[in-house]
């Protein structure tokens, strides 16, 4: 059985940002351009390569389980600067493989790249992660595990860790929080013998085939406002069930969970400064 899991960064292209929603084909392209002005603003490019090299790559990098493969999924547009810096920080990774594309879609790029990597999708595991977001540390160790428990499954299957520390970084509501959800993009993994895991929305998994939702680890996300994501408000936060996590527990679950994450990690995930000071 493979692993692979899938990345996009600043990928161009028809996606689920909400600018392409509702939007036919034709208008893809005139859409897409006006959106690279916001993918490679200075400012964003600067913090999306911090979350990605401190927290997502990190991730990666930490598991306990090395056998696997991580497609980077990112655009010929991007300009040269940015592109050097990610071409160095992808190439300390083993784990991952990393492309550059001509407009096109999340779906097509990685079924290209699976099939120049010669594997077959009915004997893959995929699983999602976003540019801004964390596995837990034996993330990888634990899916091999309940992917093989699913093996007797004849067609698809998808599975979820359920549970996110979800960081709301800067505003009204900034904080750490418990989200009690499952199948969130972070780390939401599928196996499906004609399908990339994109082509069906992370939280619609679990009604598309049969799935599996395995509590006791937590994945990463961040909130920065620099999201394609709602905002967070109190309305939000009750809606999901989305509750503080205390100082103690919060650095209990940060050494458990994600290990790897530096001061300066700590400090892009929005943890708090006495949690982020005695990481040093």
């Amino acid at each position: 059985m493979h692993i692979v899991g899938i990345c996009r960064f600043s990928l161009l292209g028809r996606g689920d940002w909400q600018a392409y929603r509702g939007k036919a084909d034709e208008e893809i392209e005139d859409i897409a351009l006006e959106q690279a002005e916001i993918l490679y603003a200075p400012e964003r490019m600067e913090a999306r390569l911090a979350s990605f090299e401190h927290i997502t790559l990190a991730s990666i990098a930490a598991q306990t389980d090395k056998r696997f493969h991580f497609l980077v999924l990112a655009s010929e547009f991007m300009p040269e600067q940015y592109r050097a810096r990610l071409d160095a920080m992808c190439a300390r990774v083993p784990q991952v493989i990393l492309r550059y594309f001509p407009m096109t879609t999340a779906g097509d790029a990685t079924m290209l790249m699976l099939e120049k990597m010669n594997i077959n999708l009915a004997d893959t595991v995929q699983f999602r992660l976003d540019d801004d977001d964390g596995l837990f540390v034996n993330y990888i160790q634990r899916l091999r595990h309940f992917s093989n428990n699913l093996s007797q499954v004849t067609d698809a299957f998808s599975l979820s860790f359920s549970g996110v520390l979800f960081s709301v970084v800067g505003g009204e509501f900034a904080g750490s929080y418990h989200w009690p959800v499952a199948f969130f993009s972070a780390g939401a993994a599928m196996r499906h013998p004609r399908a990339t895991i994109f082509g069906f929305g992370h939280f619609g998994l679990q009604h598309r085939m049969t799935s599996l939702t395995v509590p006791g680890r937590l994945s990463l996300a961040t909130h920065t406002g620099n999201n394609d994501t709602q905002e967070i408000d109190f309305h939000t936060i009750r809606r999901r069930g989305m509750r503080l996590i205390e100082p103690a527990q919060l650095e209990t679950l940060v050494q458990r969970d994600f290990p790897y994450l530096t001061a300066e990690g700590r400090a892009i995930a929005g943890l708090p400064a006495q949690i982020a000071a005695a990481a040093e």
